[in-house]
């Protein structure tokens, strides 16, 4: 049968070589990297009995805990972390280095082995041993699942939902799938093997924290026009105000950034450290923000991407309006 993806058997082979695995979940996760890690997580454990640690520089979401295996994941600081022990590295879903540690000055070391698996058009990662880029896919967690047919991962329940999740968290629920026909076939395979969609629906969707909602309300009351674009940014002591809550910015940059008559593409913005702003951007059709995120050292998709920018909240609307 013919093989998803030409690394897939390298890849297995160090994996089931390695005797201490770290997996990844991306900074500010979303369900996409979360379910990702999670299914990678799922299959390494109880198919190929192997030693895992899951690792992250933010908290998880208390709405995305429902996915089997969230609840290892160990909230650790990069810069600090004793990488002696482990001997494989599988980075999934994160285009650089600074997307899996949380900042542009940490570096990983150089003498852990890395697989790098993602969907980012951006990536930029050359210190690899083995990779899988497929831009044509929905989400990394797609890619996780053709990974798994070219293995013989058999996939339970518990994997297919987290399968399915992170492929729901990036399209939007199918709002944004990047190859309709393809990405439809998986999540029909993925239900049939028992992914649970009403849990999905009711932890991501439906179950959102109070203070996330008036968080919302902040960045849709600030929002403002630019030339063919709108934009919202709020500082730090707003995002303190309403409980820290992360999945604000990307839940308004995926539902109204790019969705009002008469704009190309918005920005969504939040101060979460002091001068530091995490960064949405969103656009319609043929309008490539990515280009926009790689002037700030970001990246992502054609339509949907994402940086980090320093400074005070005046110096970072400067900054993106002289870009712009």
């Amino acid at each position: 049968m013919k093989q998803n993806y030409s690394s897939s058997e390298s890849i297995l082979n160090e994996i089931k070589q390695a005797n201490n695995i770290l997996i990844n979940v991306h900074r500010n996760p979303d369900l996409d990297s979360i379910g990702s890690a999670t299914a990678l997580y799922q299959a390494l454990t109880k198919i190929f009995k192997k030693k895992v640690t899951l690792v992250c520089p933010h908290e998880i979401p208390e709405n995305f805990k429902f996915l089997e295996g969230s609840d290892k994941v160990k909230v650790i600081n990069y810069s600090s972390f004793d990488f002696s022990s482990y001997d494989l590295f599988l980075i999934a879903d994160s285009g650089s280095y600074d997307v899996v540690t949380g900042d542009k000055e940490i570096y990983l070391p150089s003498d852990i082995k890395k697989i790098v698996i993602d969907h980012h058009q951006t990536n930029n990662w050359k210190d690899y041993i083995s990779k899988i880029l497929d831009t044509e896919s929905s989400s990394t967690a797609e890619i996780v699942y053709l990974t798994f047919l070219d293995w013989g991962v058999t996939i339970d329940p518990e994997i297919a939902t987290s399968i399915f999740a992170g492929i729901a968290g990036d399209t939007v629920f199918f709002k944004y799938e990047k190859n309709a026909k393809k990405t439809f076939k998986i999540a029909t395979e993925l239900l049939n093997l028992g992914a649970n969609k009403d849990e999905i629906v009711e932890h991501s969707f439906d179950s959102f924290d109070f203070g996330l909602i008036q968080l919302i309300g902040e960045f849709l009351a600030n929002i403002q026009k630019g030339n063919g674009y709108v934009y919202s940014i709020l500082n730090n002591e707003t995002f303190i105000k309403f409980g820290k809550q992360r999945g604000a910015r990307e839940i308004v940059a995926n539902l109204f950034a790019r969705s009002i008559k008469g704009f190309d593409f918005g920005i969504m913005a939040i101060e979460y450290e002091k001068d530091k702003f995490a960064v949405s951007f969103r656009s319609k059709k043929d309008t490539d923000v990515s280009k926009i995120a790689k002037r700030f050292g970001g990246g992502g998709h054609k339509n949907a991407a994402g940086a980090t920018i320093n400074g005070n909240i005046d110096q970072v609307i400067k900054k993106i309006k002289e870009i712009i």
